[in-house]
């Protein structure tokens, strides 16, 4: 892996919530590179975009892949992207036309040539193997994301989620298996070559070889 790889787990950008981590995700392309953004998660939402642009519009160009415009338009996109940006919002979505598409093997292609990648939320989730879904019932269950980052992760992660998630990554042997990254909003799990760390102001929870560290 060459490119960096942002884990978000949250956050407003228009609010600012974000603004460390996109700080830090604009010092890793020159001026006027190409920032590909795909809210397919959030059914292409003109809102979003916008919000994209107006955070990181100065700093790049803003290239905007929809359902309309089609697969070619998104391939061609990514191959041309220095950062690639997965919005939040419905992770299944997400999954569900990058599998129509087929456009995974585009994504890891151009992160192996240096291609940064920023997941948010729902992003977060489909870069992970594995990834903790959470019902507005209070249930929690596994599913299983690309496997770009070799491991697990939970989203908008507090610390009452996270001892559920515990139990679930244990119950489902895991813990043996896999890392697990739980992450808060205004947090982002910044995964690099040579270095894997926080960035923002939120908190991160990791698990890993039986271990539980914050």
């Amino acid at each position: 892996m060459k490119g960096i790889i942002y884990l978000i787990g949250g956050g407003e950008l228009r609010g600012g919530d974000t603004q460390l981590i996109d700080e830090d995700i604009m010092s890793q392309a020159p001026k006027g590179s190409t920032f590909v953004f795909f809210g397919f998660a959030a059914q292409d939402s003109t809102d979003y975009a916008n919000t994209i642009r107006s955070v990181y519009g100065e700093k790049y160009t803003i290239v905007v892949p929809t359902v309309e415009k089609g697969r070619e338009f998104a391939i061609d996109a990514i191959k041309s992207a220095a950062v690639i940006y997965l919005g939040g919002g419905n992770t299944e979505q997400l999954l569900r036309v990058f599998a129509q598409w087929d456009l995974v093997d585009h994504l890891r292609t151009a992160i192996d040539r240096g291609a940064h990648v920023a997941g948010m939320s729902a992003g977060a989730q489909a870069l992970s193997t594995w990834y903790v879904h959470e019902e507005e019932n209070d249930i929690f269950e596994l599913r299983k994301g690309w496997g770009i980052v070799p491991g697990g992760v939970m989203v908008h992660a507090n610390p009452a989620s996270f001892d559920k998630a515990k139990l679930l990554w244990s119950d489902n042997d895991m813990r043996d298996k896999y890392p697990f990254v739980a992450i808060e909003e205004s947090a982002a799990w910044r995964v690099g070559t040579l270095k894997t760390f926080k960035v923002g102001s939120g908190n991160i929870w990791i698990m890993s070889a039986k271990k539980c560290v914050e």
